[in-house]
């Protein structure tokens, strides 16, 4: 799950700041001029690391998948491919 404070860090990346609560309203802004944000703007931002993990994770499974029947094709067991590659049978 992504945080707010992730979601802070993202839009105002280099930006120093502190928070109390968890909406905009308790942001205070350490670093002169800076725009403030609308909670609208963090929900979205929040939503949309939420969608891009989600989709890197999608995507480092396909290659996981991909990686191990091109193993198979080459005539790879899963066991030599645990010796071998210990990324392709964990956690996938």
């Amino acid at each position: 799950m992504i945080t707010t404070a992730q979601a802070l860090e993202s839009l105002r990346p280099g930006i120093e700041w502190s928070m109390n609560g968890s909406d905009v309203a308790g942001i205070t802004w350490h670093t002169p001029d800076v725009e403030p944000l609308t909670q609208a703007e963090v929900v979205k931002e929040v939503k949309r690391l939420e969608a891009l993990a989600k989709t890197t994770e999608a995507n480092r499974l396909a290659t996981i998948t991909a990686a191990r029947a091109h193993a198979a094709s080459l005539g790879f067991t899963p066991a030599m491919l645990a010796v071998m590659y210990s990324q392709l049978t964990e956690g996938a």
